[in-house]
């Protein structure tokens, strides 16, 4: 399975969704599923994105799983100075 589509959510094992920050100030959301985040698709080349986490968790609720969704932060301080040991690191913050 390469994509995963909003429809297709209630029927998959979900461990947790998670939201990240793009660029533009705007938000995408991944499933967590065996061990690797795949991409939410609404359409065939379409995204789950949208302006505010409020925005993504409703699309989320209204296919059951918004209560399963994470917030993961990378700073983008720790990115630009290259610091290592915090690359690996990110703050995880739930969302149910």
């Amino acid at each position: 399975m390469t994509k995963v589509f909003t429809d297709q959510l209630a029927a998959l094992p979900i461990t947790e969704i998670v939201i990240k920050a793009i660029e533009g100030g705007r938000y995408t959301a991944f499933l967590a599923l065996e061990g690797r985040l795949l991409r939410i698709y609404e359409l065939d080349n379409t995204a789950l994105c949208r302006r505010s986490i409020a925005d993504i968790k409703s699309v989320l609720l209204e296919y059951g799983c918004g209560k399963r969704a994470v917030l993961v932060h990378h700073s983008a301080n720790d990115e630009l100075m290259v610091n290592e040991s915090a690359l690996g690191s990110a703050m995880k913050l739930a969302l149910g």
